[in-house]
């Protein structure tokens, strides 16, 4: 007799990796230290003291846009499953894990943005989060039964495509910064543009 396999509920993963996303968010600010300023500071020395941490805003921004890329983009690929199953459970995972250890390198992004040590974990961390991802995808699309029926051929094309030229991406991040941190830079921001609008989702017609 076949082993039956009962379908694993999709909105309760979303809903678990909506929290770990929204965790890692709110730990990415709790890193930010508020200078102290004293009571007989100057205009001058409170704006400057603001200034300190401007690398540190800088650096939360960039992780939290890339987060919210990667929370839409999350979001719409659950939507293009008709179910879920063990193994794709522990992917998710393995995604997780590495969106969880952003808040690190950004903290020490903020505070050596100068030193292309610090880009260099930063990119390390958004490659591995951007491979999760791919190596997510392509379980899924490898796997018919997870994908909704009529989902295009021509999307899961391109958006293979995008999550490859993500990966090759912060790959070369990853060493361009000891070339010039604002090549790490530059490419940390190119990322965030390519995935800032969501994909559309198209059909293939079932008629």
């Amino acid at each position: 007799m076949a082993r039956k396999h009962l379908p694993l509920p999709i909105n309760r993963l979303e809903s678990f990796s909506d929290g770990v996303i929204a965790i890692v968010i709110t730990l990415m600010i709790f890193q930010i230290k508020i200078p102290s300023v004293a009571e007989n500071a100057t205009s001058a020395e409170v704006w400057n003291s603001w200034l300190t941490i401007l690398p540190s805003i800088i650096a939360y921004i960039l992780s939290f846009l890339m987060l919210g890329v990667l929370w839409v983009n999350h979001h719409q690929f659950f939507h293009q499953l008709k179910s879920i199953d063990r193994k794709l459970l522990w992917y998710n995972l393995h995604l997780l894990f590495w969106m969880c250890i952003i808040p690190i390198p950004t903290a020490f992004l903020g505070l050596h943005f100068q030193k292309p040590e610090a880009t260099a974990l930063y990119g390390f961390t958004m490659f591995m989060t951007a491979l999760a991802f791919a190596m997510m995808r392509e379980y899924v699309h490898k796997s018919e039964h997870l994908l909704i029926d009529n989902l295009s051929n021509e999307l899961r094309k391109k958006l293979r495509r995008k999550l490859l030229m993500t990966v090759g991406l912060y790959f070369v991040s990853i060493f361009a910064g000891y070339i010039s941190v604002y090549i790490s830079a530059g490419i940390f921001i190119l990322v965030i543009i390519m995935y800032f609008m969501p994909q559309n989702i198209v059909v293939e017609s079932a008629e």
